[in-house]
């Protein structure tokens, strides 16, 4: 059953002030009485002195002096009086902006506000598709230069696209930077993320993550509770997996191993290589034998447990449908599951971690028997505003951007899209986390927000850029493992040189 949600009235803009019309002056234009005219006896005929000639010259400088001074009034109303009784529309200021995933009645109330704080701002906000979002984007951006009302002077990005973006962005100002507290009070994975050389190149008005979701009934009824380990994992799926007598998989134990039907995988991926250590911008042997370790891993669930494979459908549409035990997926998949089975009993835990400690046993941590500590490393991928570094109208940009990334303009926003769906976009605020904290799967991926770090694997970017490219080097050597039976070995010499090639084309430095 799908239910549907109408959407709310959001109030217009105040109407621009009329500005009355000059009127003219009245002047008097009666008659004068009428006068008797006494006629002037006539001249005697003489040869004109030079003298007379100079009292004529003289009886007429008055006539130009005046012409002068009207020339002089002119000069000074039009050049200083005549601008400021124009009309306002004339002088408007109309920035555009480009959004992404939110409708524009879910802005427009804050759009609304803001104009009609600031008169003489215009926000022509476009919500855009995502089919080639960031190459149109791109293209938009490089021609900013006409004038195009097409052309945006703030735009949402990826957090991963900063390397492919950057020169096409203004750096935001530090002195917004320190209005709105991002180094205090906003999320760390922004700093490593936004920040480089000291500013901030975009400013977040979300977060957003990664998180293992469960099947409730399906947990209960085994007595199984939510690992906190991989290897608990992998233990519970195992045992939670159903087939029938040849084999088929009824109930999947989780959605991992292949990448064509599994939602989310190369995040799920990215998360295991930030908690084992993996940094790939180093080549040596230690690192390359960790990647190595996270592909067998992962590939694992296919290979060898078998908890789920190509022949399932989309593992988010098989955990909706209740066949899933366990799915990995952003706050934002919330909604899906919700649209397509609104009964779907479910909880939202942590992602699984690694043992810090070696020689423990993770099934006594996942018994409690045994304190083990665990890494706790999560995983963010969220969207950002930035501003052109070619617009006219940078400063009253930023300052629009300040408003919404405002505690108050973050809240109404929030409440905004919570008239249309069951809640907004999660707060980017440290302050702001703990007023969403009664709705417990919201909890579970704001209380990982404080240890989460990204990567260029983040899925559904649809950037034809450094995600997508390095995705499909990581695509292709786990299905080499899983579909051609390639040692995991043999598939690390074609993706080490994929990820260069990667890096060395988007200048990656983090």
């Amino acid at each position: 059953m799908i239910v549907s949600v109408s959407s709310f009235d959001i109030p217009s803009p105040l109407p621009p002030r009329k500005i009355p019309a000059l009127q003219p002056e009245e002047f008097p234009n009666s008659p004068l009485p009428n006068q008797t005219t006494v006629p002037t006896p006539p001249l005697p005929t003489t040869t004109a002195s030079p003298v007379v000639k100079k009292n004529v010259l003289k009886n007429y400088w008055p006539i130009g002096a005046i012409v002068v001074v009207l020339l002089l009034i002119f000069v000074v109303v039009s050049k200083f009086l005549l601008p400021n009784l124009k009309s306002p529309t004339a002088s408007t200021i109309t920035l555009n902006y480009w959004g992404l995933w939110e409708d524009s009645n879910i802005i427009d109330g804050l759009i609304s506000q803001y104009e009609s704080q600031n008169p003489g701002i215009k926000i022509n906000y476009i919500k855009n598709s995502k089919t080639d979002y960031r190459t149109r984007l791109a293209g938009r951006l490089n021609n900013a230069g006409s004038t195009s009302q097409d052309v945006p002077d703030i735009f949402r990005i990826h957090a991963t696209w900063l390397p492919m973006m950057k020169s096409y962005m203004a750096p935001v100002p530090t002195t917004v930077a320190n209005d709105i507290k991002m180094d205090s009070d906003f999320f760390d994975v922004y700093k490593t993320d936004l920040k480089e050389n000291g500013n901030y190149w975009a400013i977040p008005l979300m977060y957003d993550g990664l998180a293992l979701f469960y099947n409730k009934s399906i947990l209960d009824s085994a007595g199984i509770s939510p690992p906190k380990t991989w290897w608990g994992l992998r233990d519970s799926a195992k045992k939670l997996t159903v087939k029938d007598a040849s084999g088929k998989i009824n109930i999947a134990g989780v959605a991992m191993g292949v990448t064509d039907n599994v939602d989310h995988w190369s995040d799920i991926v990215g998360t295991m290589l930030k908690q084992n250590g993996v940094d790939l911008f180093k080549g040596d042997d230690a690192n390359k034998q960790k990647l190595q370790d996270v592909l067998t891993f992962y590939t694992l669930f296919r290979t060898s447990d078998q908890v789920w494979d190509e022949t399932l459908p989309n593992s988010t549409l098989d955990f909706a449908n209740g066949k899933l035990a366990y799915y990995f997926g952003p706050s934002w998949r919330i909604f899906d599951i919700d649209q397509i089975n609104p009964n779907l009993s479910y909880g939202v835990a942590p992602l699984p971690q690694l043992p810090t400690l070696s020689g423990v046993d993770p099934a006594l941590i996942e018994s409690g028997q045994a304190q083990g500590n665990l890494t706790n490393i999560n995983w963010a991928t969220y969207w950002a505003e930035g501003v052109s570094n070619k617009s006219k109208y940078q400063k009253e940009a930023w300052k629009f951007l300040t408003f919404l990334a405002s505690s108050d303009g973050l809240q109404k926003f929030y409440q905004s899209a919570s008239q249309v769906r069951s809640f907004g976009e999660l707060y980017p605020r440290k302050s702001m986390a703990a007023s969403l904290s009664s709705n417990p799967k919201l909890k579970t991926f704001l209380d990982g927000a404080g240890t989460a770090s990204s990567w260029y694997l983040s899925s559904r970017t649809f950037d034809s850029g450094v995600n997508d490219d390095m995705i499909g080097y990581f695509a292709d050597a786990i299905n080499g493992i899983v579909q051609k039976n390639d040692q995991p070995g043999d598939v690390m010499t074609p993706l080490m040189n994929g990820i260069n090639q990667t890096i060395a084309k988007y200048h990656l430095t983090h």
